[in-house]
Parts: C-alpha cells; sequence; structure tokens
C-alpha cells in the first residue's frame, strides 16, 4: 500500500549533483535555495528494489533497479534503471543514474535522467523526464519531478515524485 503525502519546500537549499565524473573525482555541484515551494502531492508512486550492484572503482558502486507503481493516479507502469553511486564518506553518497517508465500494456515509455544526494537509504533528488508518448504519458515530456526514496538494507524502496511546478 503506497502512502499519499504532499512535499512542500520553506526556504530550503537543494543541493544538485550535475556530473559525476568516474575515475578524476571530479564532482561539480549546483545549490539552489527555493522559498514556499508547495509541491502537491505525488504524481508518480512506487515499490521497488535494486536487483544488482557492483563495485567499479574506489567508493563508486553501480546498481540496477526495477519497480512497479502508479503515474498520475491511474497508470500502472514499471520502472527500470540503473545508477552509478559515489560516496564521499560520512555516509553521503551522490547518485547519478537513467531509468525508463513503461505502461504495463508495454504501449507507451518515457525516459529519465536523474541525479540525487543519498545516505544509501534515504534519498532526495531530481529527475528530467522525455517522450515521444502521445499517450498518457505524454505529460511527463519535459518535465522536471522532485523525488524522495526511502529504502531498507535489502534494497527494497518506496518511491514519490512530484510536478516541480
Amino acid at each position: 500500500m503506497m502512502i499519499k503525502e504532499t512535499f512542500s519546500f520553506s526556504t530550503v537549499a537543494i543541493v544538485v549533483v550535475l556530473s559525476l565524473v568516474a575515475g578524476t573525482g571530479t564532482t561539480t555541484i549546483l545549490t539552489a535555495t527555493y522559498a514556499q515551494t508547495n509541491l502537491g502531492g505525488p504524481i508518480f508512486e512506487e515499490n521497488g528494489q535494486v536487483t544488482g550492484q557492483k563495485e567499479i572503482g574506489p567508493n563508486m558502486m553501480q546498481l540496477t533497479f526495477s519497480a512497479n507503481g502508479t503515474m498520475k493516479g491511474n497508470i500502472e507502469v514499471t520502472n527500470t534503471g540503473d545508477f552509478v553511486s559515489a560516496s564521499t564518506g560520512d555516509n553521503l553518497f551522490f547518485d547519478q543514474g537513467q531509468g525508463a517508465i513503461t505502461t504495463t500494456d508495454g504501449s507507451e515509455t518515457a525516459n529519465y535522467t536523474f541525479i540525487e544526494v543519498s545516505n544509501g537509504t534515504a534519498y532526495q533528488g531530481a529527475s528530467a523526464y522525455s517522450t515521444n508518448s502521445t499517450g498518457r504519458l505524454s505529460v511527463l515530456n519535459n518535465m522536471l519531478v522532485i523525488s524522495k526514496i526511502e529504502g531498507d538494507e535489502s534494497g527494497d524502496y518506496v518511491g514519490r515524485q512530484w510536478i516541480w511546478k
């Protein structure tokens, strides 16, 4: 069962990792402050699991994930993708990846890229969507969403996304 919640910021700083360059140790960070932004209810909710992980360098892991979810309250979808997670120490990780949301009948797909900050079980970030869909997922084309994901040590997670208004 997915929990409905609203998400709002009132003068918070959002740290977004723009790029992680593997092997160079270079991290580019953009910090922005937004005042009194109410995102309302989530546009997307999912239950998923990390399906694979492998070490790809010092303090860097590549992870894959798969989930079932609901877009806009009534569109059943699957979500699959992968990301690279770089540890900076002190239980802080910067993650960058990509995925695809597909309707359960397979007729529509929306791709996205994302960046996030995590402590290994709680993730916060942003995703940018693109799609050729002219149907139910067309609303996602050029959409920016804010995400919050809560997971556990076994790799199970619950994720929610809100439209950045």
